[in-house]
């Protein structure tokens, strides 16, 4: 099959791009001619390398495609056009003109103007000037919309960093490891999932600096304070929710502050990127009150409220190996639950041994832990059985 660029003598990169689809040569060739010109075209014999050249070339201002063609035919291309390439305006130009034809092209690919064959000079002109218009037009609100976006998102961020440092921070680290964990999963979305980490903390500026101090060293928070914490991604959606173009954003924000998904469910994006937020939300609290990613990871395990998959994906970026079977976790002192079993000796800074290896963990026991971590110190983290 032929793919190849038209140009005339005089073609240059300034002039609007066509595609061209077409099995017959001769008719590849007539409209070449009479849309070289003015226009830098592409050419392409069939729906598969019309694909191709869609996906090289990100200036397509329109696709003219004949209906019957080997392998897929125009009505599907165009179809599949507007699904993956939608600011592409497509005209369909056929010498099946039957109305059954017209109305499946107009329902199935979204047609700006249908065009029978032998379209005259004057047609098809006119069809192109209005095709190249209305898509300039479109990629115009399409930058002015991308800059009031970019606008309004980094006005937001800004608002966090002067109001609370701390939370501005926080939203940094978390974002990185959304990235991080989104590039380990081989996640699409990457700019919403990143954004939507940032808006989930905008609600810090709500918080008091002593709770977000206490937040960012690990210190325990009262029940009061920890709503405050929880209560984050909640208060932003009112600033953020009409902003345009964002949709995926404000839903995965909708679902960290708890809300329940629609009828048909969140979307795949949606849903990754709750749990790949939510995860490096909970990791960044944990890694806070741990010595080490490996007891953090350990935390957000014993909680169950991350997704299996992400918390492999976060052992292999925090470069953790997964537990084995009959094999060990490391937890800080203060992470220690009732009925773990120590996997060794509980050591004061000292070398004197407080508790033997093997000791079931009872309330009593940590009670005692934790004086003795207050007077004597104590060598962390602690292993147990797992």
């Amino acid at each position: 099959m032929r793919t190849e660029l038209y140009r005339s003598g005089d073609a240059d990169n300034k002039k609007p791009t066509l595609l061209l689809v077409d099995d017959d040569d001769v008719m590849l060739e007539t409209l070449s001619i009479q849309l070289g010109r003015d226009h830098r075209l592409l050419r392409a014999e069939d729906a598969e390398q019309a694909l191709k050249l869609l996906a090289a070339n990100d200036n397509v201002a329109a696709v003219v495609s004949d209906v019957r063609m080997p392998g897929m035919d125009g009505i599907t291309l165009l179809g599949r056009i507007q699904a993956d390439f939608p600011d592409v305006i497509r005209i369909l130009h056929s010498g099946h003109g039957d109305m059954k034809t017209v109305i499946a092209a107009i329902n199935s690919g979204g047609v700006y103007r249908y065009l029978a064959k032998p379209a005259s000079r004057t047609e098809l002109m006119d069809a192109i000037k209005g095709a190249v218009t209305r898509h300039d037009h479109a990629m115009a609100e399409r930058k002015m919309v991308d800059t009031t976006l970019k606008t309004s998102v980094q006005a937001l961020f800004g608002i966090l960093e002067l109001s609370s440092p701390l939370g501005f921070a926080r939203a940094g680290r978390i974002r990185k490891l959304v990235g991080e964990l989104t590039s380990a999963l081989e996640l699409d979305g990457l700019w919403e999932i990143e954004v939507a980490a940032m808006a989930s903390q905008i609600g810090a500026v709500s918080v008091p600096a002593d709770v977000m101090s206490k937040l960012t060293e690990g210190a325990n928070l009262t029940p009061d304070e920890q709503k405050a914490v929880n209560g984050m991604p909640a208060m932003v959606l009112p600033l953020i929710k009409d902003i345009p173009m964002i949709e995926d954003v404000v839903s995965t924000v909708r679902g960290l502050a708890g809300e329940k998904p629609p009828a048909g469910g969140w979307s795949p994006l949606v849903e990754g990127a709750i749990s790949v937020v939510r995860t490096a939300i909970e990791y960044d609290t944990a890694a806070a009150r741990s010595t080490t990613p490996a007891m953090a990871i350990n935390t957000l395990t014993r909680q169950g409220t991350c997704a299996p998959h992400v918390l492999a994906a976060l052992r292999q970026v925090k470069g953790v190996e997964s537990p084995v079977a009959g094999g060990t976790h490391a937890y800080a002192v203060a992470d220690l639950q009732v009925g773990m079993r120590l996997a060794q000796d509980v050591l004061a800074t000292n070398g004197l041994v407080l508790i033997g290896s093997g000791t079931v963990v009872t309330e009593a026991m940590l009670d005692r832990l934790v004086n003795f971590s207050r007077v004597v110190g104590l060598v962390e983290p602690v292993l147990t059985a797992a």
